[in-house]
C-alpha cells in the first residue's frame, strides 16, 4: 500500500515491522504486546492537496491542536482544491486557526500545483532522500514536514524525524535516559532500529503519550511519634527496662 487511507498499524510492511519489534527488540518488548498495538490511532493519508495542508497545519502545535484547526480549515471550501483555498480572503484562513506563516504557505503550495511545477505523483517513484529534497523545495515544508509526509502518506517503512520532540521523548523513556537527547544523538540512537524506524517511531510516540510514571512520594520524619511495639521478646523486654529507668528518673526530681 503506497498510497491510500486507513490506520498505519495495519500498512503491510509497517505492521511487519511493529511485529518484529514488539518480540525482537529488547526495549519495545518491555512496553507492548501485541493488544498494545490498538493505541496507534495514527492513519494513513492519502497523497493529496488535503495531506500537505493538513501537515502545514500540524507544524510546531500539538496534535489535538492540529486536528481542531484542521476540522475548521477543512470546511471552508467544497471542494477542497488549490484553486477553491486561494479565493478565500486570508483573514478567514486567519480565523480557522492558521497563523500569517501558514497562510503564506498554503498560498505557496496552492501556486505551485496550480502552475504544475510541484506533482504529487512525481513522489511515488522517488527515493526517500528525492522526496525529502523534492517537498523541501516548497515554501514552508521542512524537513520534518517532509519526514511526516513520507510516513503518514506516501508509507514509507523506515523514517525517523529526529526534529520531532515527541519522538525524542520517546527515546528518552524507552531507553531510560536522564535527559532527552538532542536531535543528531535521536538519530543515531534510532540507528538501532533501522529498516523498522517507522514502526519504531509510532511505538515511541504512543510512549511519549503514556501517562509518565508518578514520582515516588518523598517522606518527611516526624519526631516525637508513637513507636509500633516490637514484634521480638527481647525487643519487648527493653522497652519495659526503658520505661523503668524513665519512672525512676521522674521520682528523683
Amino acid at each position: 500500500m503506497a498510497s491510500g487511507s486507513g490506520l498505519l498499524v495495519e500498512h503491510k510492511g509497517i505492521r511487519k515491522s511493529l511485529d518484529h519489534l514488539i518480540i525482537k527488540d529488547r526495549y519495545f518488548r518491555d512496553h507492548f504486546t501485541v493488544e498494545d498495538l490498538a493505541e496507534i490511532k495514527h492513519t494513513q493519508r492519502p497523497v493529496s492537496y488535503e495531506a500537505f495542508v493538513r501537515t502545514i497545519v500540524g507544524q510546531q502545535v500539538s496534535t489535538a491542536a492540529a486536528n481542531t484547526i484542521w476540522t475548521r480549515v477543512s470546511k471552508l471550501v467544497t471542494p477542497f482544491t488549490p484553486e477553491n483555498v486561494q479565493k478565500l480572503p486570508d483573514q478567514v484562513l486567519r480565523d480557522a486557526g492558521l497563523s500569517a506563516q501558514k497562510v503564506t504557505y498554503v498560498r505557496s503550495l496552492s501556486d505551485a500545483l496550480i502552475a504544475k511545477t510541484f506533482n504529487f505523483e512525481d513522489l511515488h517513484a522517488m527515493t526517500d532522500d528525492e522526496v525529502i529534497a523534492s517537498i523541501t523545495a516548497l515554501k514552508g515544508f521542512g524537513r520534518w514536514s517532509a519526514e511526516m509526509v513520507l510516513m503518514f502518506t506516501l508509507g514509507r517503512t523506515d523514517v525517523f524525524s529526529g526534529g520531532d520532540l515527541g519522538l525524542r521523548e520517546g527515546v528518552r523513556r524507552v531507553l531510560k535516559l536522564e535527559e532527552r537527547p538532542t536531535e543528531k544523538q535521536a538519530i543515531e540512537m534510532a540507528q538501532r532500529w533501522a529498516g523498522h524506524r517507522t514502526a519504531a517511531s509510532l511505538l515511541l510516540w504512543v510512549i511519549c503519550h503514556r501517562d509518565a510514571p508518578r514520582p515516588k512520594v518523598k517522606t518527611t520524619k516526624i519526631r516525637n511519634r508513637v513507636a509500633p511495639p516490637p514484634r521480638s521478646a527481647k525487643g519487648r523486654s527493653r522497652i519495659v527496662t526503658m520505661a523503668k529507668r524513665a519512672a525512676k528518673r521522674g521520682k528523683r526530681k
